[in-house]
């Protein structure tokens, strides 16, 4: 059985990448952070691990970015899941009884222009989700709801009082497999990596070209500060090509001459968009 580990609770956008990623003999174990999650992979507690990394409204996830050098793990997928928020009650609730509505402050704010609507609906905020689905389920609060997935709602017997609330429509958020172990397939598409310029004019410049001269997209690029090392940074990119394809090898070999450090996160196939 595969063992995957997901940020939040049963019922969690993440929750619905790992059953979409694994669909056969699979268990879900919940982590109340992306720390733990990250534990588990580098302990070998599960096989993977489920982690969000950017979001097409609200940018990147920067906390799983320093995680992802700290616990030295390995991409070996992604996904891009379509964010649809719905607001679940109790069987037998009402919209017109809601007077308490759950969920992540992220999600409250999503749907703020729904929720303006409604001004007898008061704000309280959660760590998660589906996390707030189960809350409403346990506790048996008839005049509350959470904003949640479907997956919840159907997890935790709960009735979607609303559908899709959220303000933006085309809201997605991408999503990285992790793994503590190496595996670079040969049908691998992009690649994930880290570096760190060489401290002289020109050099993040001469990184770009690196790329550039071989005719390489790059599809992501963010910077972070390294830890302890004052006005230092460490550069996240993402490229559309295999690490095994000989223009990377050229682009790699060239890094050198312009990166103090370089680092291959993972080369994986570019990920699916899940509806959700």
């Amino acid at each position: 059985m595969i063992k995957i580990s997901i940020q939040g609770a049963r019922g969690s956008f993440h929750d619905i990448v790992a059953r979409e990623k694994f669909p056969d003999d699979s268990e879900i174990i919940e982590g109340a952070t992306f720390q733990q999650v990250f534990e588990d992979v580098k302990k070998g507690l599960v096989d993977y691990g489920v982690v969000a990394i950017e979001n097409s409204i609200y940018g990147s996830f920067l906390e799983n970015y320093d995680l992802l050098l700290k616990y030295d793990a390995r991409i070996v997928g992604e996904s891009y899941l379509k964010i649809r928020f719905d607001l679940l009650a109790l069987p037998g609730v009402k919209l017109e009884d809601v007077r308490e509505v759950y969920s992540h402050s992220m999600a409250l704010a999503q749907c703020e222009e729904f929720l303006v609507k409604h001004p007898q609906m008061v704000r309280i905020e959660t760590d998660d989700t589906a996390g707030s689905g189960r809350l409403i389920k346990e506790q048996g609060l008839t005049g509350a709801a959470a904003i949640s997935s479907s997956l919840s709602a159907k997890l935790y017997d709960l009735r979607i009082l609303a559908k899709d609330i959220g303000k933006d429509k085309n809201n997605y958020t991408r999503f990285l497999i992790i793994s503590n172990k190496e595996n670079y397939p040969d049908n691998a598409d992009k690649t994930s990596i880290v570096i760190r310029a060489k401290n002289t004019p020109g050099s993040l410049f001469q990184c770009m070209k690196a790329f550039a001269d071989e005719g390489i997209n790059l599809s992501k690029l963010e910077s972070r500060p390294v830890i302890s090392h004052n006005w230092e940074y460490s550069f996240y990119m993402d490229f559309e090509t295999g690490i095994h394809k000989p223009e990377t090898q050229r682009a790699l070999e060239s890094l050198k001459q312009c990166a103090s450090f370089i680092k291959v996160l993972g080369s994986y196939q570019k990920g699916k968009f899940i509806e959700g």
